[in-house]
């Protein structure tokens, strides 16, 4: 995916750490959106496993070259968080959040940043073929978003996804989601 840090569209700007890459996000707007996720209150729900803790150890994740990450902004506000990691070919796992500013703009949003995604061309082919998503069932809510969306929820994963709250530790079951570019065709 060449020149997509920084990419415009009429209303929204991504930022991007793409591995490899000279132009991705800085380190100083990761620790503004990982202040955001706090001050949100989303740091727990974005990572429920309990792996990402601490700033230190977002900005080392979000760096890390196994990781995709987009943030959307609109003048200059923070409006979403995106990366995708564990490709299988040229499908990604997505995981997403939105944050205040997006406000009664969230679906618009979204389906500018899954266009981006499946659309995105290097050398004349699209970089992905398809996003799939884990997403815990007791995230009702998330689950509506995305299939409003054009997400396909193919099966219930049971005890599939593991949750850490202060000192309890527990596996919930989990949604497999799948869109495809088509899928955001049909939307329209």
């Amino acid at each position: 995916m060449s020149n997509i840090s920084g990419w415009l569209s009429e209303e929204y700007q991504i930022r991007a750490h793409i591995p490899h890459f000279a132009d991705c996000l800085t380190e100083q707007e990761l620790k503004t959106i990982w202040k955001t996720l706090c001050e949100e209150g989303k740091k727990e729900i974005v990572f429920y496993d309990g792996e990402i803790t601490n700033e230190h150890d977002f900005i080392q994740f979000m760096q890390d070259d196994m990781n995709y990450v987009y943030a959307a902004y609109e003048r200059g506000n923070l409006l979403a968080l995106v990366w995708l990691n564990n490709f299988l070919g040229r499908c990604g796992m997505i995981h997403f959040t939105m944050f205040y500013n997006s406000k009664g703009k969230e679906q618009s949003i979204a389906l500018f940043l899954l266009k981006f995604l499946l659309f995105s061309k290097h050398k004349g082919e699209y970089c992905l073929d398809a996003l799939y998503g884990l997403t815990p069932r007791v995230y009702r809510h998330a689950l509506s978003i995305i299939e409003k969306l054009g997400f396909r929820l193919v099966a219930e994963m049971p005890s599939s996804v593991f949750f850490q709250k202060k000192e309890q530790k527990s596996l919930k079951s989990a949604v497999f989601s799948i869109m495809k570019r088509e899928y955001l065709n049909m939307l329209e």
